[in-house]
């Protein structure tokens, strides 16, 4: 029923059971109050499931019931509406059964858990998708490329972005490592054998990006002059290999590389930045980094100096400064006094 069509359906409707219309209990109850008691039993609340409507009885009996109330009668009547109302009451209640299971089962349930591992609870795809390191303390890349193959079994590495990637730290053998490059000694200068008040330092603006020496006061370099010595773990070709990094830029690291006619010098050393090495674009390999260290003998005038050398497509190079430049080359003989390097 549309709200509208109540007051015009009330006068014209009769309830004969009790002898009375809807005119006369408008008398007796307002009319207000008919509309509240017939609001719930007119249609079902939207989303309910359909349940069998009052019948016409019932609707009657309490409205008689109010009536009775409304008169103060007693007897029959009310005791006739007392028992309706029960009823109503009761099939009222019936319907609200299920619902109120319903909600109490829901609240026993556990709650709802997945089968099914999350990438945290999977180590090996959690692997995959962190981002590897690409620093002095530990460098991921093996060096192994998988563009049209897998990679090799033997380096332990997954295949991301067509390299050969650890989920640790590649060693010195391109295989992975469970554990981080030994921090061999940090925080030193490196003063040339030949020019002693000359150290080697890190530019900080550079085209080329060339290693230098200077022989400015440590205090004014702003740290530049300040080497970490990383040790690699595994060896290469029976030998270990260094990662010879800057205190102050963590990812930076002296490499050899050509100089490409910018120097009479066919090689130079360079700050490298080792994110680049992963680069498709890298013509020097992870060899040109991964140095390697020897120390002069007891009976050297340079005693407790060291030479630093790689091996760069077949080629032994190495460090040095040579007359008339204060940038550090790579020679591919032994340079003499102007490839040792005093640490302290």
């Amino acid at each position: 029923l549309e709200s509208p069509n109540i007051l015009s359906l009330a006068k014209s409707t009769s309830l004969p059971s009790a002898g009375l219309t809807f005119e006369r209990m408008a008398l007796a109850t307002p009319l207000a109050v008919v509309l509240l008691l017939l609001g719930p039993y007119l249609a079902p609340v939207a989303g309910d499931d359909a349940s069998p409507a009052v019948s016409l009885q019932e609707l009657e009996a309490l409205v008689a019931d109010d009536e009775c109330d409304a008169t103060s009668a007693e007897g029959e009547c009310a005791l006739n509406a007392a028992q309706l109302r029960a009823k109503v009451q009761e099939h009222r209640a019936a319907l609200k059964e299920p619902k109120e299971e319903e909600e109490a089962a829901g609240e026993d349930e556990a709650p709802f858990e997945s089968s099914e591992e999350s990438e945290d609870d999977d180590p090996e795809l959690s692997s995959i998708l962190e981002e590897p390191s690409w620093t002095a303390e530990c460098f991921a890349y093996t060096g192994g490329t998988c563009t049209t193959s897998v990679c090799d079994e033997w380096r332990g590495a997954t295949c991301r972005r067509a390299k050969c990637v650890c989920s640790g730290c590649a060693g010195a053998d391109g295989k992975c490592y469970a554990q981080q490059n030994r921090l061999v000694a940090r925080r030193f200068h490196l003063n040339n054998g030949k020019y002693g008040k000359y150290k080697m330092y890190f530019q900080r603006l550079s085209a080329f990006n060339q290693m230098k020496t200077t022989e400015m006061w440590s205090s004014l370099n702003m740290e530049q002059d300040l080497f970490d010595l990383y040790e690699l773990p595994g060896e290469k070709d029976g030998k270990k290999a260094y990662f010879l990094a800057s205190s102050k830029w963590p990812n930076s690291v002296v490499g050899f590389k050509a100089t490409t006619g910018t120097a009479v010098s066919p090689f130079g050393t360079y700050a490298v930045d080792l994110g680049e090495k992963v680069s498709m674009f890298d013509a020097w390999g992870l060899a040109s980094v991964m140095l390697h260290l020897c120390s002069s003998g007891p009976q050297s005038s340079y005693r407790g100096a060291i030479q630093i050398w790689a091996v760069v497509h077949g080629k032994k190079i190495w460090a040095y400064v040579h007359g008339g430049s204060w940038f550090v080359y790579g020679s591919l003989t032994q340079p003499g006094e102007g490839g040792y390097w005093i640490p302290d």
